[in-house]
């Protein structure tokens, strides 16, 4: 077993994921707010409820930052080392 740390490149790897995921999971979270106080609001003007395309994509982009995130850390932590 490698007990050694994570090389430079999944460090590097790693913070470019995790800033990455952040700045999508923010923008996710934020239209995914959007969208359910449109959703709320009584001049919404039937925007088509919970199946509105552009809310799943939101929701969706949510998800991935994430997944991205979670990979980030993973990286960086080195538990995707072999």
């Amino acid at each position: 077993m490698n007990d050694e740390g994570p090389s430079a490149g999944q460090i590097l790897g790693g913070l470019f994921m995790l800033l990455f995921g952040l700045c999508i999971t923010l923008v996710g979270g934020g239209c995914t707010l959007l969208w359910l106080s449109e959703l709320n609001s009584p001049y919404s003007g039937g925007m088509g409820g919970i199946l509105n395309p552009l809310f799943l994509l939101s929701l969706v982009t949510l998800f991935g930052g994430i997944a991205l995130l979670w990979v980030g850390f993973k990286l960086l932590t080195g538990k995707y080392r072999r």
